[in-house]
């Protein structure tokens, strides 16, 4: 029954317009994505030229911006592969996941090397400790998902080994 509701005329009709207002949408996401990402390097610029901050201070913001745009682009291109037909894919999700981790951690790193009070110390250090489990249960969760992938392809098929001629 359920069969028959979904190939009736009016439902094939409401189903191509809900297909085109996904694909709407989705253009709409990239565009949006790649200004967020123009904008992202353009403050990046502005920040650098302007100053104002130590060198190391400057590297560690020009690192975790840059490792948002990074997340950005990941994003954009999960969008792009989605709108060419492709699946959606756990790896990318993933990476973002690592690299946001990753900024995180900077941040910590960052604050750790201001003196504050023992007790803000700690919390920072069990903020570092959580970050780093995270970013370690994401990297294992990569790692098995890309062994789950290589495992589920099928190798192509490589060249005949030529048997070898019996000696008895």
């Amino acid at each position: 029954m359920a069969r028959e509701v979904a190939h009736t005329p009016g439902n094939s009709k409401l189903l191509a317009i809900l297909v085109s207002a996904e694909h709407g949408i989705l253009y709409l996401v990239s565009l949006v994505l790649l200004a967020l990402g123009v904008g992202i390097l353009v403050l990046l610029t502005l920040t650098i030229v302007q100053g104002g901050a130590s060198g190391a201070e400057k590297i560690i913001v020009i690192l975790e911006e840059l490792l948002l745009v990074l997340i950005v682009l990941e994003i954009f291109v999960t969008v792009q592969t989605h709108l060419a037909g492709g699946r959606l894919q756990l790896e990318p999700f993933i990476i973002v996941g690592i690299i946001a981790i990753i900024r995180h951690l900077l941040s910590v790193v960052v604050r750790l090397t201001v003196s504050v009070s023992p007790s803000e110390s700690r919390q920072q250090l069990t903020e570092l400790a959580i970050y780093a489990g995270s970013a370690f249960i994401l990297v294992a969760a990569l790692a098995l998902a890309r062994w789950s992938r290589q495992r589920l392809t099928p190798s192509p098929p490589g060249p005949a080994t030529p048997a070898l001629p019996d000696d008895g």
